[in-house]
């Protein structure tokens, strides 16, 4: 076979080997945020997900993106996952909020958003693509809230 027949045989298989270290240099992007978007609780409150904080509407209230000002200097933010043993467990002394807890949380993991505001802190737990369930936390005290997507 001459080199010409040759090059017209593997020219397909020439062309995808070209291609192949373009296509591994371009990075994946990264998946989009599920909790990206406004959140509203039956209050009214409203509550929009950024990449790196949350911003808070009160009702009748300019929204305030949270921050280290806005926390006495001390403000944590982050998304991840938790199981449901763990969220469970965000409310160690008040055993009617763990029983709720349970009821509510039928999977064994979920996605979260996590912040910490001052001697505070919430965990965003995401139920579907339209529920969430804030974990509110200060010192020993927990309490839950409902939210809903826009």
């Amino acid at each position: 076979m001459t080199s010409a027949l040759l090059l017209r045989a593997f020219r397909p298989a020439l062309l995808a080997l070209a291609l192949l270290p373009a296509a591994c240099a371009t990075p994946p992007s990264p998946p989009p945020n599920p909790f990206a978007g406004i959140w509203s609780t039956p209050e009214r409150q409203q509550i929009a997900f950024r990449d790196d904080t949350i911003v808070v509407a009160l009702p009748n209230e300019p929204p305030a993106a949270m921050a280290p000002d806005t926390c006495d200097g001390a403000f944590r933010f982050g998304y991840g996952r938790r199981s449901r043993d763990a969220l469970i467990g965000l409310a160690p002394k008040q055993p009617d909020l763990r029983q709720r807890l349970g009821r509510l949380l039928g999977q064994s993991e979920y996605p979260v958003a996590e912040v910490s505001c001052g001697e505070g802190a919430t965990t965003y737990v995401m139920l579907d693509d339209r529920d969430l369930v804030a974990i509110h936390r200060d010192r020993d005290v927990a309490g839950l809230e409902r939210l809903s997507r826009l």
